[in-house]
């Protein structure tokens, strides 16, 4: 009988539960298949890329199926036990492609399960109509690759495969790719100075002199500049890979005395001694950010590659940035993996805070569909871009886009199922995440 009474317990609680966040009236039949047709037909915002020169590919070491493998799919690679030096040899072109998939297969039969590697399969599938890899298929793939670079490949992935109507690179060369499309975002090296070497670098590159940390400012200001006239639309840091993104409000006389510590050494200072210009020269570029409205893009959460410490890039490190700078727009990318409920109460909490799934859905898809059930909670969807591919190659961005368009796909139809939402306030959040909300943010015009 107690076992009874508290099945009916159950029952009724999970009712209740049920009740407290059903908003809307039911939906219309077959309302799954009209919200991912939808997605389908939305223009997409690309909102951070690393794509490479397509001209270069056919002249590199890596133009058969490893051209697929060098990005990201090369980390589980190597976390399943391959050694680097072995890795950079599939890159190169002292091998014939059965060679290379003869090294590669045992590693790739260890980590195919993960979701780096699930969108080399995808790709493969969707984009060239192979549905396994083995012996036989990478020779068959590679030959697809190699007439797909005889034609204009990047506009037929990105435009005709991706519907993608803009697309922001983090690349130095910025001579390919259509200027109706393509636009840029910039990195400043101003948060590693820890030798004259580096120093005299960038005194060479922004041809002037710097004894000084007014100099040093100088420097950055000139650099600054030059790139915002050149049309940059926002800033971009990956400090999150050698440092804590804790940035204090340091003096100006400490960061001067490190600055003349660093001129008088002969070799390159440890970063601990350092650490004071660093956070200085960040809040001087924000400031600039500031002067000239425009956003900045930071690395929070899962750093490529190994050798490094997940808790430097918490995003909680930079609430002091979010208060003293308060009309700077901070984009937090990558989701904040694995950080996503601290990511959640920041871009809740401050209204220049916004989150960005750039990345994100090829670490992990269900901690995607998970957070982007949460954010939407909780974060007004003005806030939330979803979709970056994050990749060098034109083809992996075509299988990450396919699982952004699934996942989305997903949560807006269990929201619309639960009545949280309507089905037309899913359709209005699918075009804020993958489109508006970008070109409103980065004012985005043909």
């Amino acid at each position: 009988m107690k076992k009874i009474q508290f099945t009916l317990f159950l029952v009724i609680a999970s009712i209740i539960m049920q009740a407290q966040v059903t908003i809307k009236p039911p939906p219309q039949p077959n309302y799954e298949q009209r919200i991912r047709n939808y997605i389908d037909t939305i223009k997409v915002v690309d909102t951070h890329e690393h794509l490479m020169n397509p001209k270069g590919i056919p002249n590199s070491g890596m133009f058969d199926f490893m051209l697929l493998f060098h990005h990201y799919a090369d980390d589980d690679i190597k976390s399943s036990g391959m050694s680097k030096p072995t890795f950079n040899r599939l890159l190169t072109d002292s091998l014939t492609v059965p060679e290379k998939w003869e090294i590669l297969k045992p590693y790739w039969e260890k980590s195919f399960n993960t979701a780096y590697n699930r969108v080399v399969l995808l790709t493969v599938d969707k984009l060239f109509g192979i549905k396994e890899l083995n012996e036989k298929t990478v020779i068959e793939l590679s030959n697809k690759i190699q007439e797909a670079y005889k034609t204009d490949w990047l506009n037929t992935v990105l435009k005709d495969k991706c519907n993608i109507e803009f697309v922001i690179n983090d690349s130095g060369d910025r001579s390919f790719g259509d200027t109706s499309m393509f636009r840029y975002t910039q990195r400043f090296n101003y948060f590693r100075i820890d030798s004259k070497e580096v120093i005299n670098n960038l005194a060479k590159q922004n041809k002037v002199t710097i004894h000084s940390l007014d100099e040093l400012d100088n420097s950055l200001k000139i650099e600054f500049e030059k790139a915002y006239e050149g049309g940059i639309l926002t800033l971009k840091t990956t400090a999150a890979y050698f440092r804590s993104l804790s940035f204090e409000d340091v003096s100006k006389e400490k960061a001067e005395k490190v600055f003349n510590l660093i001129q008088k050494s002969e070799k390159a200072l440890p970063f601990e001694m350092v650490k004071s210009l660093s956070d200085y020269m960040m809040h001087r570029m924000l400031d600039l950010a500031d002067k000239y409205n425009t956003p900045i893009q930071i690395h929070t959460g899962l750093q490529a590659g190994d050798g490094n410490y997940i808790e430097n890039s918490n995003p909680t490190h930079l609430a002091n940035l979010f208060l003293k700078y308060r009309d700077v727009q901070f984009i937090l990318f990558h989701g904040g993996y694995p950080f996503g409920s601290e990511l959640a109460s920041l871009a809740k909490n401050f209204r220049n805070v916004y989150i960005d799934l750039c990345w994100l859905y090829i670490i992990s898809p269900s901690y995607s569909e998970r957070y982007l059930h949460e954010w939407l909670e909780t974060v007004p969807a003005n806030k939330i871009m979803g979709f970056g591919g994050d990749y060098h190659n034109v083809e992996s961005v075509y299988g990450h886009l396919l699982f952004a368009k699934e996942i989305l796909g997903n949560v807006l139809i269990e929201k619309v199922e639960s009545r949280y939402f309507s089905e037309k306030e899913a359709l209005k959040i699918a075009s804020m995440i993958l489109h508006d909300n970008a070109v409103n943010l980065f004012k985005l015009k043909h």
